[in-house]
């Protein structure tokens, strides 16, 4: 897929015909899929390039900078779950406060200047200075054609953005994974750690300083998986504070089943199954050292039993399954 940087003052000239979605696409969930698989039903009605328009920086980073802003996918993540999508060309226009005070007509001639042939949007989709546009006003203009995608529901509620972030950070990772279509996952670096894991407990473990652009799941252990190279291995991760230790600060590590190899500041992606329990203080080290046995079979059984989603993550990552013993 090819990535082409957009100034709304300097647009690239001779931009191929294309059918895009517009939106910010935060998750790349069962929602937008929707509106994907349109566009790229119209790209090949057309005979022309399936795109997705999108924005980089996220508009609340320039309206409120102080504000901490997490994703559920950085803009790399969006790259590549919309290539693998079917997408051939992701179009990621520069915001700013200049670019958001752009007037309606501005808006359109901006994506007409794109050479956009038909626009794929959301029911409720707003656009231009403080949400002027609307799916009526993008439907006048005669630049391009125009589809709009009916609410995506499940449980006849709206799948949303919004309504995945409480999921993950409450821990309900099971019901954001249902509405995502596909796992969870943070990516980041393994670092050192406090090694307890490998010389107190013989559980070693890879903790991960993860990018602070990604929500961070509640404390408790899960099942499910570690990326390393081309590869997921299946996984015990916790996330918290291990209360056993008195940590002050929050980790996320996980013991990776069969594995034996190096990782130290290799750059990794830890994706998230399902919650097993939650976080608990132990008396000592042998309640927690027999808590963690218990908790590895619990995660290879619900990995086992619970792969409905483990096969299409493995398929828009490209990446392979390892099977444990």
């Amino acid at each position: 897929m090819e990535v082409i940087r957009i100034d709304y003052s300097n647009v690239h000239k001779n931009l191929p015909k294309s059918s895009c979605c517009i939106g910010f696409f935060d998750g790349l969930h069962t929602g937008h899929q929707a509106l994907i698989a349109d566009c790229i039903k119209k790209a090949k009605e057309l005979n022309i390039k399936s795109g997705l328009i999108t924005f980089d920086p996220d508009p609340w980073k320039i309206f409120f900078p102080d504000r901490v802003c997490r994703h559920i996918t950085t803009l790399q993540d969006r790259i590549q779950l919309a290539s693998s999508m079917g997408i051939e060309v992701m179009y990621v226009i520069t915001f700013s406060k200049d670019f958001s005070a752009l007037d309606v007509d501005a808006f359109h001639l901006l994506l007409k200047s794109m050479n956009v042939v038909h626009i794929t949007c959301g029911f409720d989709f707003k656009y231009a200075s403080k949400n002027s546009g609307n799916v009526k006003t993008l439907q006048s203009q005669n630049y391009f054609d125009v589809s709009v995608i009916d609410s995506v529901n499940s449980k006849n509620e709206k799948i949303s953005s919004s309504r995945i972030e409480p999921l993950i950070q409450s821990g309900k990772i099971d019901l954001a994974n249902e509405l995502l279509g596909y796992m969870y996952s943070i990516e980041g670096c393994i670092e050192h750690g406090f090694k307890r894991g490998s010389t107190l407990l013989n559980f070693p473990t890879a903790n991960l300083g993860v990018d602070p652009d990604y929500l961070v799941p509640s404390s408790g252990v899960y099942a499910g998986f570690v990326c390393v190279k081309d590869t997921l291995y299946g996984a015990m991760i916790n996330v918290g504070n291990n209360p056993t230790f008195e940590n002050k600060k929050v980790s996320i590590e996980a013991h990776i089943f069969d594995f034996d190899q190096d990782i130290y500041d290799e750059h990794v992606r830890f994706f998230f199954l399902k919650k097993t329990r939650n976080e608990i203080r132990f008396d000592g080290f042998e309640a927690l050292k027999k808590q963690l046995q218990s908790d590895i079979l619990t995660c290879k059984k619900v990995i086992l039993q619970d792969s409905k989603y483990v096969a299409r993550t493995a398929s828009l990552w490209d990446k392979k399954v390892f099977e444990f013993k």
